[in-house]
């Protein structure tokens, strides 16, 4: 896969120890670090406190205050002691103090932190505190400066993924058959994992297969999906739609093939920019998802659903913390289409003002608008909504979305062409159908509509013991109320919104 300029291991991306040390060069007392990545995080800490020529201790409440590679101080694990120990240390240094956020609490603990916080502004000394959820009190959080310990990309993976194939190749005697390319595209179908987690997840597939050849690149993708899935927002999806598995849609067929071209080398040098998303609209059962999961396979990009509708979490501050770290995660495993199916269910209570859930909506509807605004390039956002209406008027204005399409009833010539890909996808011949008169007698039918007359007449079929044939499809059509007739009001005032509001899909 050619993977977009801006994608994760792009050249000029700066080190991910710099901003650590500019926190501590500025000396800021207090450093925050929310990850479960534990072991990570002491390893950059220690590069960090090797280059600046600085101390470095660590803590946890079971070894107690230790400088690095040496032995605990007596009587440090108690956190209260581990900080009076601390402040006996004489120069500059680090203390990386594991899960201590929930001691924080505690008044005297409290207070002791903000004054070693106070008295550090004025040398090189920074207590870390990590942890896999972290919630200071207020007092703490003000003084405290978060560090955001990324996700690890390809380049930082790779050399792991050699190490524990060289392992299985010499512990395990398993035979090792990928080149470098093909280890590097091994490293890149991790990306979105924790890197312990990338690893042992390796190491399952690799063991499982039996030796390391083209195939593992496909287990160790398929059991990243689900790894991914566990999490509850954001699912990476089999990429196995493209727009021959779609009728019509002509006109987002031709924006889609256009927009391609500014994936390309000489697109970009052209002056090009990567399109950012498209929002699909219309009646209900027309294909806006299929449409969109198909833009990702005529793009050769990887497709990832957000499940935007469990965004809501009942813990105060949850809900921001699980957005950011979704769309986070999407730009890492650019390039990519993240899919966002009927996303009025996250964003629409956010025009109703901050009166019914405390401001909620807002601040999530702020975050995703910056970010649908200044993103980096890799990450295509194709989303679907069936009440285009109900949505903030901030979310549909240009720079958001590139282009807002409306799919509507298919015409003749699409229902023409639903019936014949359908019945292809059942293994029979359209050719033995009469496609004109199937297409004249489903006017004013949705896609989803035609596709559950086959379906059904396949079962009417069956149970007659005869071959599927236009006039059992006529029969389940003459006994089908299309929902343009039972909703024919909403319907239509749909079509008279997106007349001067969006741009017909066909």
């Amino acid at each position: 896969m050619n993977v977009p300029a801006g994608a994760a291991g792009a050249p000029g991306k700066p080190d991910k120890k710099d901003e650590l040390r500019l926190l501590v060069n500025s000396h800021h007392a207090l450093i925050t670090i929310e990850t479960g990545e534990e072991e990570r995080v002491e390893e950059l800490l220690g590069e960090v406190a090797s280059e600046l020529g600085v101390g470095f201790y660590v803590w946890s409440v079971t070894s107690g205050l230790a400088r690095k590679g040496g032995q605990p101080l007596y009587n440090s694990e108690q956190p209260e002691q581990a900080l009076a120990n601390i402040a006996q240390v004489r120069g500059d240094a680090l203390f990386l103090l594991k899960d201590f956020a929930r001691y924080c609490e505690q008044d005297r603990i409290c207070r002791r932190l903000r004054e070693m916080a106070e008295s550090f502004r004025t040398v090189r000394r920074s207590i870390v505190i990590s942890g896999a959820s972290l919630h200071l009190p207020e007092e703490l959080s003000g003084v405290a400066a978060p560090y955001r310990l990324e996700l690890p990309d390809a380049e930082e993976l790779l050399p792991a993924v050699r190490e524990e194939l060289a392992e299985a190749a010499q512990e395990q005697h398993l035979a090792v058959l990928l080149d470098g390319a093909a280890q590097a595209q091994l490293a890149q179908n991790l990306v979105g994992l924790p890197r312990e987690e990338a690893l042992r997840l390796l190491r399952k597939c690799v063991l499982a297969r039996g030796k390391a050849d083209a195939g593992l690149l496909a287990d160790v993708a398929e059991a990243k999906r689900g790894a991914l899935r566990q999490d509850g927002l954001l699912e990476t999806v089999r990429r196995d739609t493209s727009f021959r598995d779609v009728a019509g849609l002509g006109h987002l067929r031709e924006w889609v093939r256009k927009r391609q071209s500014a994936l390309t080398a000489e697109g970009r040098a052209f002056g090009l920019e990567p399109p950012k998303g498209v929002l699909i609209t219309g009646v209900q059962g027309c294909g806006k998802s299929l449409a969109a999961r198909a833009i990702a396979g005529e793009w050769g990009y990887d497709l990832a659903r957000f499940d935007a509708g469990s965004l809501y979490d009942k813990y105060i501050g949850e809900s921001e913390r699980r957005l950011h770290k979704t769309l986070e995660l999407a730009q890492k495993l650019a390039p990519l289409v993240l899919w966002i199916d009927e996303i009025e269910k996250a964003f629409a209570s956010a025009s109703g003002g901050a009166e019914s859930d405390g401001g909620l909506s807002q601040r999530l509807l702020a975050t995703m608008l910056t970010w649908m605004q200044d993103r980096e390039g890799g990450v295509f956002l194709a989303a679907t909504s069936n009440n285009i209406s109900s949505l903030p008027p901030e979310m549909l204005r240009k720079g958001r979305f590139d282009e807002i399409f409306f799919v509507d009833l298919p015409g003749e010539a699409s229902r023409e062409a639903l019936f014949a890909l359908h019945l292809k996808k059942r293994g029979r011949d359209a050719a033995a159908f009469d496609l004109a008169k199937l297409a004249a007698a489903s006017e004013g039918f949705s896609g989803a509509e035609i596709e559950q007359s086959i379906v059904a007449g396949l079962y009417t079929a069956f149970g007659k013991k005869e071959q599927l044939c236009t006039e059992i499809l006529l029969g389940e059509l003459r006994g089908t109320q299309p929902l343009s007739v039972t909703r024919a009001e909403e319907i239509q005032s749909l079509r008279t919104w997106a007349q001067s509001r969006a741009v017909p899909a066909d």
